[in-house]
């Protein structure tokens, strides 16, 4: 008896379709980066270098081309979003929250003293970012975008978001660095926390360490 396939014909069908597996050598090297890239919740008691840091803000957000544009894609080339790092003492960089400034590759500090603490607890308490000698915070400006795309550009703009924090995992991977992206926090309690202004909304914490 055949299969009765009702108005469909076979070629309507869902087919699977088996793929060559991945090469377990010869891959490249951010093939290589993809595969040991997990979400890290425990790092060494050892700090990051100024030029690590300066690594992984520009992983985040850097000008990679002569025309400005950015290492994570942004539609419409727009940028919403800010990055922020909260940094504790024994570094090079005094303890305080910084504001990176992707278009000289630049921070500026707006609160002087250690804030991972009080940051920990507007994130409920979570220990990893406490114990982590920095910690990156993306927020975002969703006028910048919105202004074109509408209600459009916050899905734009979360997904940016994702962009940016992958490019951290992966470089960080890179460096012996691993972090663990945070969402579950107080927006209004972070917000008060780095004193971001009324227009500007936090979306991930990412605490970062030597694996």
């Amino acid at each position: 008896m055949g299969i009765n396939l009702g108005n469909q014909s076979p070629a309507d069908l869902p087919m699977k379709v088996r793929l060559p597996e991945p090469e377990a050598s010869g891959r490249s090297r951010i093939e290589e980066l993809i595969t040991k890239r997990r979400s890290v919740r425990r790092y060494k008691d050892k700090k990051l270098s100024e030029s690590v840091i300066s690594r992984l803000l520009w992983a985040a957000q850097g000008i990679s081309s002569e025309n400005g544009l950015r290492t994570s894609p942004s539609a419409g080339a727009l940028y919403p979003l800010e990055i922020h790092l909260v940094t504790g003492g024994g570094g090079e960089l005094e303890p305080g929250v910084y504001r990176y400034v992707p278009e000289d590759h630049t921070l500026v500090r707006e609160i002087l003293g250690d804030m991972r603490e009080r940051l920990s607890k507007a994130a409920l308490s979570q220990p990893m970012i406490r114990n982590a000698p920095v910690s990156i915070v993306i927020s975002a400006v969703y006028a910048r975008i919105t202004s074109r795309y509408g209600n459009r550009g916050l899905r734009y703009t979360h997904m940016e978001a994702g962009h940016a924090a992958q490019n951290i995992y992966l470089l960080g991977v890179e460096l012996g660095i691993g972090t663990c992206a945070i969402g579950a926090f107080e927006d209004e309690e972070v917000k008060d926390v780095l004193k971001l202004p009324a227009n500007q909304d936090p979306l991930y914490i990412l605490p970062l360490g030597y694996m």
